[in-house]
Protein backbone atom coordinates (compact mmCIF):
# COMPACT_ATOMS: atom_id res chain seq x y z
CA UNK A 1 0.00 0.00 0.00
CA UNK A 2 2.90 2.38 0.74
CA UNK A 3 4.34 2.20 -2.81
CA UNK A 4 0.91 2.96 -4.28
CA UNK A 5 0.43 5.94 -1.94
CA UNK A 6 3.89 7.24 -2.75
CA UNK A 7 3.24 6.92 -6.50
CA UNK A 8 -0.09 8.72 -6.12
CA UNK A 9 1.53 11.52 -4.11
CA UNK A 10 4.31 11.93 -6.69
CA UNK A 11 1.79 12.02 -9.54
CA UNK A 12 -0.27 14.66 -7.73
CA UNK A 13 2.79 16.83 -7.08
CA UNK A 14 3.88 16.49 -10.70
CA UNK A 15 0.49 17.56 -12.05
CA UNK A 16 0.19 20.58 -9.74
CA UNK A 17 3.75 21.71 -10.44
CA UNK A 18 3.06 21.80 -14.20
CA UNK A 19 0.15 24.21 -13.87
CA UNK A 20 1.17 27.84 -14.37
CA UNK A 21 -0.41 30.53 -12.24
CA UNK A 22 -2.21 33.49 -13.77
CA UNK A 23 0.74 35.69 -12.83
CA UNK A 24 3.21 33.36 -14.58
CA UNK A 25 1.03 33.21 -17.71
CA UNK A 26 0.76 37.01 -17.69
CA UNK A 27 4.52 37.47 -17.38
CA UNK A 28 5.15 34.97 -20.18
CA UNK A 29 2.65 36.75 -22.45
CA UNK A 30 4.39 40.09 -21.87
CA UNK A 31 7.82 38.52 -22.41
CA UNK A 32 6.69 37.08 -25.75
CA UNK A 33 5.16 40.43 -26.74
CA UNK A 34 8.33 42.40 -25.92
CA UNK A 35 10.72 39.76 -27.29
CA UNK A 36 9.02 40.09 -30.70
CA UNK A 37 9.52 43.87 -30.71
CA UNK A 38 13.11 44.40 -29.54
CA UNK A 39 16.15 44.69 -31.81
CA UNK A 40 16.92 40.96 -31.64
CA UNK A 41 14.80 38.47 -29.67
CA UNK A 42 17.83 36.60 -28.31
CA UNK A 43 19.18 39.86 -26.85
CA UNK A 44 16.07 40.54 -24.73
CA UNK A 45 16.69 40.12 -21.01
CA UNK A 46 13.57 40.44 -18.83
CA UNK A 47 13.77 42.32 -15.56
CA UNK A 48 11.11 42.94 -12.95
CA UNK A 49 7.35 42.65 -13.30
CA UNK A 50 4.79 44.58 -11.26
CA UNK A 51 1.22 43.35 -11.66
CA UNK A 52 -2.10 44.73 -10.54
CA UNK A 53 -5.75 44.25 -11.55
CA UNK A 54 -6.94 46.38 -14.48
CA UNK A 55 -10.60 47.37 -14.49
CA UNK A 56 -13.00 48.96 -16.96
CA UNK A 57 -12.71 52.13 -14.86
CA UNK A 58 -8.91 52.12 -15.35
CA UNK A 59 -9.43 51.70 -19.08
CA UNK A 60 -11.89 54.60 -19.31
CA UNK A 61 -9.57 56.87 -17.30
CA UNK A 62 -6.66 55.93 -19.58
CA UNK A 63 -8.77 56.67 -22.67
CA UNK A 64 -9.80 60.04 -21.20
CA UNK A 65 -6.15 60.99 -20.63
CA UNK A 66 -5.21 59.92 -24.17
CA UNK A 67 -8.13 61.91 -25.60
CA UNK A 68 -7.01 65.00 -23.67
CA UNK A 69 -3.40 64.58 -24.89
CA UNK A 70 -4.55 64.20 -28.50
CA UNK A 71 -7.21 66.93 -28.39
CA UNK A 72 -10.04 64.47 -28.95
CA UNK A 73 -13.45 64.27 -27.26
CA UNK A 74 -13.41 62.37 -24.00
CA UNK A 75 -15.07 58.96 -23.69
CA UNK A 76 -17.92 58.48 -21.22
CA UNK A 77 -16.95 59.02 -17.59
CA UNK A 78 -16.58 55.89 -15.47
CA UNK A 79 -19.53 54.88 -13.32
CA UNK A 80 -19.53 52.98 -10.02
CA UNK A 81 -20.50 49.86 -12.00
CA UNK A 82 -17.23 50.01 -13.98
CA UNK A 83 -15.25 48.02 -11.44
CA UNK A 84 -15.25 44.78 -13.44
CA UNK A 85 -11.77 43.39 -13.86
CA UNK A 86 -10.90 43.23 -17.57
CA UNK A 87 -7.23 42.28 -17.36
CA UNK A 88 -3.95 42.68 -15.54
CA UNK A 89 -1.83 45.83 -15.74
CA UNK A 90 1.86 44.95 -16.00
CA UNK A 91 4.79 47.29 -15.52
CA UNK A 92 7.84 45.51 -16.93
CA UNK A 93 11.46 46.62 -17.15
CA UNK A 94 13.97 44.86 -19.35
CA UNK A 95 17.32 45.15 -21.08
CA UNK A 96 17.73 45.11 -24.86
CA UNK A 97 21.24 44.51 -26.10
CA UNK A 98 21.89 45.86 -29.59
CA UNK A 99 23.94 43.97 -32.19
CA UNK A 100 26.84 46.38 -31.65
CA UNK A 101 26.93 45.51 -27.94
CA UNK A 102 25.18 48.63 -26.66
CA UNK A 103 22.80 47.75 -23.86
CA UNK A 104 19.57 49.72 -23.42
CA UNK A 105 17.36 49.58 -20.33
CA UNK A 106 13.72 50.14 -21.06
CA UNK A 107 10.32 49.56 -19.53
CA UNK A 108 6.72 49.46 -20.58
CA UNK A 109 3.17 49.25 -19.33
CA UNK A 110 0.98 46.53 -20.75
CA UNK A 111 -2.52 45.18 -20.23
CA UNK A 112 -2.95 41.44 -20.54
CA UNK A 113 -6.55 40.39 -21.19
CA UNK A 114 -7.94 37.08 -19.87
CA UNK A 115 -7.65 35.73 -23.43
CA UNK A 116 -3.88 36.35 -23.31
CA UNK A 117 -3.95 39.34 -25.68
CA UNK A 118 -1.34 41.95 -24.77
CA UNK A 119 -1.87 45.68 -25.33
CA UNK A 120 0.86 48.25 -24.80
CA UNK A 121 -0.05 51.48 -23.01
CA UNK A 122 1.67 54.83 -23.02
CA UNK A 123 3.71 54.94 -19.81
CA UNK A 124 2.10 56.86 -16.97
CA UNK A 125 5.18 59.10 -16.56
CA UNK A 126 4.92 60.19 -20.22
CA UNK A 127 1.16 60.71 -19.96
CA UNK A 128 1.63 62.95 -16.90
CA UNK A 129 4.27 65.07 -18.68
CA UNK A 130 2.09 65.49 -21.77
CA UNK A 131 -0.97 66.34 -19.71
CA UNK A 132 0.94 69.17 -17.98
CA UNK A 133 1.65 70.91 -21.32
Amino acid sequence: MKPFSLALLCAGLFLTSCTKTTEQKTELAVQDFVRNRVSDPKNYFPGKFKLRPYTKRDSLLYLAEMAQINGQPAPPAPTPADTARIGILVHHDYRDEMRDGVSVRDSGEFVVRPSGDVRILMAESIRRRRLQK
